[in-house]
């Protein structure tokens, strides 16, 4: 029913992006290609970003998160839903 497609991408305390794998090798632009990538994948799945610790509004966390959903929706990357550690 639903792919948590993008999940804990950003780091405590920050708008940026906590260090990984695929921020490493695939650059800013891994979780929008994740969510087209799961879109090809199965077109019927609501596709989520996970992440914990932005239910505060004034965190710079929540207002990373934010920025990117902002982002990406504006750009057409599908994505349906946003999850608070939702797995």
């Amino acid at each position: 029913y639903d792919w948590d497609v993008g999940n804990e991408a950003f780091a405590d305390g920050s708008t940026h992006h906590r260090s990984s794998v695929f921020q490493n090798v695939l650059g800013n632009g891994f979780i929008e290609e994740a969510f087209r990538t799961a879109r090809a994948a199965d077109s019927s799945a609501k596709l989520c970003y996970n992440d914990y610790n932005i239910e505060n509004w004034s965190d710079a966390k929540t207002q990373g998160v934010y920025g990117m959903v902002k982002d990406i929706q504006s750009r057409g990357v599908p994505m349906d839903g946003i999850g608070f550690q939702s797995h």
